[in-house]
This record gives C-alpha cells, sequence and structure tokens, in this order.
C-alpha cells in the first residue's frame, strides 16, 4: 500500500464505517446535492459492492476504495495531461424507487495540494462510470452519482472544489463520525 493510503486510510475507514452502519450518516453527506430529495432514507449496497469487486478475490485495499479509471493514457474519464486516474471511495445507495446513487468520495489531507486537473476529473470521471459501468466489472451499476470532497479548511479558497457537490471539512466530518481521526496530518 503506498505511503499516501497509510496516512488517508484512517479517516477513509472511519468515512466508509460510519455511512456502512448509519442511515443518518449517509442523509448527512449527501445533504445538498442534487440527489438529495431523492436517496434521503437510502440503503447502502454493501454485500452487492463487496461480490462485484472481490468477484476474482479479496484485494490489498477494502472492496469499497481505490476505483480506478484505468492506469494508462486509454483511460477517457479524465483531464488530458492530469494523473488523476482514480476515486479514493465509492459508496452505492438505493433509493425507495430502486435507483442507485454512486457517492464518489475524494480525500485531501490539510494543506494537501490538488494535482493537475484532479478535481476537474472527478465529475468527470463519476459521469463516465455511470455511462460505462457494464464494461466495468468491479463497478455496481448505477442511476446518478455525486462527488464528495474532504479536506482541510485551507482548501475551501481552492475554487476548484466547485466541481465537488458536497466539501466537507475534517472538523465537521469529526463532528458528525465518531471515529473519524482528531489529529491532522499536513
Amino acid at each position: 500500500m503506498p505511503a499516501y493510503s497509510a496516512k488517508a486510510q484512517p479517516y477513509l475507514d472511519a468515512i466508509a464505517e460510519s455511512v456502512f452502519s448509519s442511515g443518518k450518516i449517509r442523509d448527512w453527506l449527501i445533504a445538498g446535492t442534487p440527489a438529495e430529495a431523492q436517496y434521503l432514507g437510502a440503503d447502502i449496497l454493501i454485500d452487492e459492492q463487496r461480490k462485484r469487486r472481490w468477484q476474482k478475490g479479496q484485494m490489498k485495499q477494502p472492496f469499497w476504495a481505490n476505483y480506478w479509471c484505468g492506469k494508462d493514457a486509454r483511460c477517457t474519464c479524465r483531464i488530458e495531461g492530469s494523473k488523476g486516474l482514480e476515486s479514493d471511495a465509492i459508496f452505492f445507495l438505493r433509493s425507495r424507487s430502486e435507483r442507485v446513487l454512486a457517492v464518489h468520495v475524494e480525500f485531501k489531507h490539510a494543506y494537501e495540494a490538488f494535482g493537475f486537473g484532479q478535481p476537474e476529473a472527478y465529475p468527470l470521471r463519476a459521469e463516465c462510470f455511470s455511462k460505462t459501468y457494464s464494461s466495468r466489472p468491479t463497478v455496481n451499476p448505477h442511476h446518478d452519482w455525486i462527488t464528495v470532497l474532504f479536506c482541510g479548511e485551507d482548501t475551501l479558497s481552492d475554487e476548484r472544489i466547485g466541481n465537488f457537490q458536497r466539501v466537507i471539512t475534517h472538523d465537521e466530518a469529526a463532528a458528525e463520525m465518531p471515529r473519524y481521526p482528531v489529529r491532522r496530518i499536513a
């Protein structure tokens, strides 16, 4: 596991644990997004996601983490010249009307800068995945998508955060999620 993942993993684990265990957290996660009205009270697709992601065997990373577009230039779900090829986490929610939402999560430590094209690629990749899931054996079928950023207060001044439908600071996350680490890694 790369050093970045080891540093981010406790935060991402806390997010996943909270999303998987609490409808209140799922509702909070999508609050204020275009998906909120349709997906309030949605169920989480833990078993379906794990089965699809680990169909050929368990991976090193958790089943909800590190969804890669592709590791080469053939990936069309990114900004040309960028290295933004993966979503840190994706969670799938099913509404009462049986629609499925993919929640793409990006995690940034406080004072960690975006890479070239990284924030711009998130909605591009999320939309692409919603149209190409049938050719991506590890991505659950879904109808809708949103992008969520977890970041430090310093990132709020970056206009590129507008590429995310929901922006959650580490302080906000720590206030809502019991196991979210309080210590900030710069």
